[in-house]
């Protein structure tokens, strides 16, 4: 008997090409690994013991969807503090991760059939959030030669009266580009001209390098006088406080939207564990000298990857904040323009001839096809030997490094 048909924009969402690789490294000690973007910090102790006492001193039951009082309004004193704009903690919902922050939100403001401005190149994570959502993901290009700054003339002929989101992401996974205060403003107004929610991934605005880290909710908030409005923003103690694993988000949202996020929350995870929340208040509330070490040690490693490629005639730019390098590997092989790369069976060649694991430029969008994301949340000699090992890879050994077919 055949199986109940599955929703369909689920059926045919393609595997993100990421899993390939974590398939291909998993368990195995002999590789270098530059492919995910997980700080190598261990979580400070502070977060940890705050865990540790919750545990031992606290019943752990069921708590409000939207996270307990205490955290909120923790989370909305950074918000004020770094986004630069002060929401009351009514509009926090506190969420499984940013991934739970993006996901929710996308389930409140996308129906079935709408479309999603999402930045080419972007995260892969979005791919799969769009579908279950059942929104369409229509892309906006981001310009290499520009820093992967936008391309504001070609995103005023993507909208149509299906587009309902503006994704945004800066300092942005994959290329570390940081959008100023003009950028921001302009990105501001699409929105508000055509009428769409600005959702902003601000997952890295603690990871700043250069310039300066600017919230479209703080414009928004200068313009309007308060908070609400149409931008939601996204935080999360994932990179800032090395606590991927905690899984600890949220969503910063107009008053009007809370209520929808809360149901949205509880109706995936309930709540998030009490323990966990106590971490992430001990994180956001207690000292904060980690987070400045860790974005000094992730600067000296730009600065590092920046050279080795700089040395090599290939550096198209400089991470303005997170922690990636995109490298245009199709450049560095010498493959024409017009010829074809992929930079997946690249990325698998890589692992079994050099055992050097990178994210291969296709998972990001179609901008970064012939390009790989180095990530620089690995110590400086794995670092350094990994990209001089791509580099090398990539220009002598042409005959492999060129080789379009999929590897067996």
């Amino acid at each position: 008997m055949a199986m109940p048909p599955l929703n369909p924009s689920l059926a045919s969402q393609q595997a993100n090409p990421m899993f390939r690789i974590a398939a291909l490294i998993h368990g195995r000690g002999d590789v270098l690994h530059l492919e995910f973007g997980e700080p190598d910090f261990p979580t400070p102790a502070h977060i940890v013991a705050a865990a540790e006492a919750s545990l031992r001193d606290e019943r752990q039951g069921y708590g409000p969807g939207n996270g307990i009082p205490s955290l909120r309004a923790a989370i909305a004193a950074r918000v004020a503090r770094v986004n630069q704009f002060t929401p009351t903690p009514e509009q926090i919902v506190v969420t499984a991760g940013g991934t739970g922050a993006l996901m929710t939100s996308l389930l409140c403001l996308c129906a079935p059939g709408d479309a999603v401005l999402v930045p080419d190149p972007a995260w892969a994570g979005y791919d799969a959030m769009l579908a279950v959502a059942g929104a369409r993901k229509v892309y906006y290009p981001l310009l290499p030669d520009q820093d992967w700054q936008p391309d504001f003339a070609a995103m005023e002929r993507l909208v149509t009266p299906r587009t309902r989101v503006l994704l945004v992401n800066s300092p942005s996974n994959p290329g570390g580009a940081v959008f100023g205060r003009a950028v921001v403003a302009h990105l501001l107004a699409f929105a508000r001209r055509h009428d769409l929610w600005l959702l902003s991934d601000e997952c890295y605005d603690e990871m700043l390098f250069a310039g300066e880290h600017v919230s479209p909710a703080a414009l928004e908030a200068e313009e309007r006088g308060d908070a609400g409005g149409r931008v939601l923003t996204i935080g999360t103690c994932s990179k800032t406080y090395a606590m991927t694993g905690w899984r600890v988000g949220w969503v910063t949202a107009p008053p009007a939207l809370a209520p929808a996020l809360t149901l949205a929350v509880s109706a995936q995870v309930n709540n998030l564990p009490l323990f966990i929340q106590r971490a992430a208040e001990a994180a956001l509330t207690g000292p904060q000298d980690g987070v400045g070490a860790m974005r000094a040690s992730y600067q000296a490693r730009r600065d590092l990857a920046v050279e080795v490629v700089r040395a090599r005639g290939l550096l198209e730019y400089v991470p303005a904040g997170a922690f990636y390098l995109l490298v245009h590997v199709a450049r560095a092989a010498g493959v024409p323009a017009e010829a074809p790369f992929e930079s997946v069976a690249f990325a698998e060649r890589l692992i079994a001839t050099r055992r050097i694991a990178v994210a291969p430029g296709a998972a990001f969008g179609p901008r970064t096809a012939r390009y790989v994301r180095v990530s620089l949340a690995s110590d400086a000699v794995t670092l350094r030997a990994g990209l001089t090992g791509l580099l090398d890879f990539a220009a002598h050994d042409p005959s492999e490094a060129t080789r379009t077919e999929q590897a067996p």
